[in-house]
């Protein structure tokens, strides 16, 4: 399916563009939403962003504002946790259902997301390595630029690990949360904090 994003489009429209991506992997959710027409609408309850998702004919385009959508999903971006309130649904179930699972894709393996993540960061030489991963869960480690010891290491549960590196969080306010443990100098950090906002725009 192809996905156009509205040019100088704000960085919410990227974040939620690349949550789209991760879901439209799986095959049977890229085709159901190649097949429909209609707009749905992403709108934040505690301030003025809006995202907007058009369905047309094999092309999802991802917009800012939100005009007369048929679905209208209002929840709080910041917490993932909390309800949403959809309108529209009962009219345009297809499409409402299509949102749900583009706004929530599946999970891959932490390691997985990694492998990717790694692998396109230290394409860029500005990226610190090696880089090393433990999980915390089971004491699963990875390793990537090289065998020598880690200019950066990051530990955190596999569920952490996996939305880091895979864009659905950014790696050092799980880390100021307390969420994600990490050992680097400072400007190491600041570089891999780069390739994690990177990737939740969907630029890396």
């Amino acid at each position: 399916m192809n996905v156009e994003i509205e040019h100088h489009a704000p960085p919410v429209v990227h974040a939620v563009a690349t949550t789209a991506r991760r879901a439209l992997r799986t095959r049977s959710i890229a085709r159901r939403a190649a097949r429909l027409n209609g707009s749905v609408a992403l709108v934040s309850s505690t301030d003025p962003q809006r995202v907007t998702m058009t369905f047309t004919s094999g092309t999802l385009r991802f917009s800012a504002g939100c005009d007369r959508p048929d679905v209208r999903i209002v929840a709080d971006l910041a917490d993932p946790d909390a309800k949403p309130q959809v309108s529209g649904a009962l009219r345009h179930p297809l499409l409402a259902l299509a949102a749900a699972k583009l706004l929530e894709p599946s999970k891959r393996p932490w390691t997985e997301e990694a492998d990717e993540f790694c692998t396109r960061a230290l394409e860029s030489s500005d990226c610190p390595r090696p880089i090393r991963a433990v999980c915390t869960d089971d004491g699963t480690e990875r390793q990537w630029g090289g065998d020598g010891e880690a200019a950066v290491e990051i530990h955190a549960s596999a569920s952490e690990l996996e939305a880091g590196f895979s864009g659905e969080t950014v790696l050092s306010e799980r880390l100021l949360e307390g969420h994600i443990f990490s050992v680097g100098t400072l400007a190491d950090l600041s570089a891999l904090t780069k390739f994690s906002i990177d990737r939740t725009l969907g630029a890396l």
